[in-house]
């Protein structure tokens, strides 16, 4: 199975989507993974880029498209990402593949006055309205993110505060897995988190991604 990522630091940190092909891999699913990433880019930015679009026109089965923390930040911002979600989408449903969202985890400070509980929220909101309409499917790795705040005392966040920890890396990789997958979390290893960890983060990825649980 091929996957693209387009996306920026939030994919690329800890390789997002080479962990979850190696994690994946002991239960017999071979994920062949590639991303399209520039640090602080914008999904607009892509959308500009011709590149990108003969990227997309090779044959994968997923893409997931993942946007930066600033199309919370204005009306103006948010405009530029729904224009470019729907054209980066428009390209991966004519391509064949499978348009989903990687809706992305919040920064652990705030953003333009907005705790990371409240992005997650307004990400959300901003994605599930792109979705409306192009018809992508979500991964909801904010509510993941969300449930770990209200519920958890996890280090979710690398010490710039901004990008994943290792521990908020295997939290997005669970809650995608589960996910696209449909199967409980518990399944995956990892020799780089804790048993501990390990269960208290599929705990909260099949809450989100199979119990539907919506952290507000």
């Amino acid at each position: 199975m091929k996957l693209l990522f387009i996306g920026n630091s939030a994919t690329h940190v800890h390789d997002i989507p080479n962990l979850l092909a190696t994690l994946t891999k002991p239960l017999g699913i071979s994920l062949e993974t590639e991303m399209i990433t520039e640090d602080g880019y914008e999904l607009y930015r892509h959308a500009d880029t011709e590149s990108v679009f003969e990227k997309i026109s090779r044959a994968y089965d997923m893409v997931f498209l993942q946007e930066h923390g600033n199309c919370i930040a204005s009306e103006e911002n948010a405009e530029k990402s729904l224009k470019a979600m729907q054209k980066l989408g428009n390209a991966v449903q004519s391509s064949g593949a499978k348009l989903y969202y990687y809706v992305r985890p919040p920064y652990g400070k705030e953003n333009r006055g907005r705790d990371a509980f409240m992005q997650c929220k307004l990400f959300d909101e901003h994605f599930k309205k792109s979705a409306e309409q192009t018809g992508a499917e979500c991964v909801f790795v904010n509510r993941s993110f969300a449930y770990a705040i209200k519920n958890c005392n996890l280090r979710l966040w690398g010490d710039d505060n901004a990008h994943a920890s290792i521990i908020g890396a295997h939290l997005i990789v669970f809650t995608f897995f589960a996910s696209l997958f449909k199967r409980s979390a518990r399944l995956l290893n990892s020799e780089k988190i804790t048993e501990e960890e390990a269960e208290k983060l599929a705990e909260i990825a099949d809450k989100i991604a199979l119990d539907g649980t919506v952290p507000w």
